[in-house]
């Protein structure tokens, strides 16, 4: 008779184990097959023994638990699918390398999505799975925070100068909107009058003429309307996207200015739509005095801080990054791969008619097939460095039996 085999578990090697089926493959797991993989390694290890483990797991904040229902099944089924669990099982399992697997480089790059583009996705996945310390990072922090402090990187670093000009033009755009908006009462007071119906003026609140005495909006304040704005990106004049963008602007400092007689009206009964009409009125008389003296100046400046903002966002995943590594220098942590990647990456350029551009340009390009040049980018032979390091590396997940 064949002994069975006896293994003795380390103190939270089970958990560990059972953390990394989960991983290794897709969606929900049914109990019995997370057993079943436990059991390949160790015959002895039972039901109870597996289960227990599972709700410890979810307690610690690692796993979530489906129940059985009539509709689905009748097992309970787990599954790891939010950055949070992936707080947890960094905290509580060191050990586990949560950025070699394709579940997680999935959660993340799905939580990040208005942080990251399509194209860029492949890129923003191979920073995950290479650098340990980007990872963490991205689980830590939320999009907005990852973009500030990309933002705050750049603009007192290799971008100071260009952040200087920028904020120059913001600074001319607030003293002019201050002097022919902001305390220009008797402007503010005209237009509301002109577009208000008398049926709306029934009491203070909708008489906006007190508190625009008293009116006033700081430069921090106009500065995050600003950065509020989506950087838009459409590929049309200089004063097409100008007027979009002064349009913008121009609709939420009017919610700033009549912020309190704009909810009175929405707050009485059937005058939502009638203030979102007038706000969308005043907002055009509004537009029409920001660009009385000089509109291409103003549409200039606008383009000039989207572009900028755009720049910005675009390239903060790759200022994250490479701050991530400069780190893991400093610390001893950065690994063979990570080093050899970086070298190859910034070895990689390809010229073109503009002059030699970066890899992760040249990769986006030909991704979005954007040059039209007689070389495109599209039809370059070139290695593909950031699927090789997937295939390479990354531990890619598989349907449970």
């Amino acid at each position: 008779m064949v002994e069975k085999r006896r293994y003795h578990y380390d103190v939270g090697e089970v958990k560990s184990e059972i953390i990394e089926v989960i991983l290794r493959h897709r969606g929900l797991i049914k109990e019995p097959f997370i057993r079943k993989r436990l059991q390949e390694k160790c015959d002895e290890i039972d039901q109870s023994t597996v289960n227990r483990h599972l709700h410890d797991l979810q307690k610690l904040g690692c796993l979530g638990l489906i129940s059985p229902s009539k509709e689905t099944t009748r097992k309970n089924r787990w599954n790891i699918a939010t950055l949070k669990q992936l707080e947890k099982i960094r905290h509580h399992f060191p050990n586990i390398e949560l950025n070699r697997y394709e579940k997680s480089l999935d959660i993340v790059s799905r939580y990040h999505l208005d942080y990251i583009s399509p194209v860029h996705n492949v890129i923003f996945r191979v920073q995950l799975l290479l650098s340990t310390s980007f990872f963490h990072l991205c689980i830590k922090n939320d999009t907005e925070t990852l973009c500030d402090k990309a933002s705050d990187i750049y603009k007192l670093g290799e971008g100071f100068e260009d952040d200087l000009l920028i904020q120059s033009y913001i600074d001319d755009i607030y003293a002019k909107l201050t002097n022919t908006i902001f305390k220009n009462v008797p402007f503010l007071l005209s237009v509301w009058n002109r577009h208000i119906h008398n049926s709306l003026k029934t009491n203070i609140q909708s008489d906006p003429s007190q508190y625009l005495q008293t009116f006033s909006l700081s430069g921090e304040q106009f500065n995050k309307i600003l950065n509020d704005i989506k950087p838009q990106a459409e590929d049309v004049t200089e004063e097409v996207i100008g007027r979009k963008l002064v349009k913008l602007l121009s609709l939420r400092i009017s919610h700033e200015i009549f912020r309190t007689s704009f909810q009175e009206i929405a707050d009485q009964k059937n005058s939502k739509r009638m203030a979102l009409k007038l706000a969308s009125d005043i907002t055009d008389d509004i537009v029409n005095k920001m660009i009385e003296e000089d509109p291409q100046g103003l549409y200039h400046k606008m383009v000039e801080i989207n572009n900028h903002q755009r720049e910005i966002q675009y390239n903060s995943p790759f200022i994250l990054f490479d701050h991530c590594f400069e780190d893991d220098i400093l610390n001893d942590t950065v690994s063979d791969e990570e080093k050899e990647f970086i070298k190859r990456k910034k070895g990689s350029v390809q010229k073109d008619k503009e002059g030699i551009i970066s890899y992760d340009e040249w990769y986006i390009r030909s991704k979005l097939n954007a040059s039209d040049d007689g070389d495109t980018m599209s039809e370059c032979k070139y290695d593909n460095l950031y699927d090789e390091y997937l295939r390479k590396y990354m531990i890619s997940c598989l349907e449970a039996s």
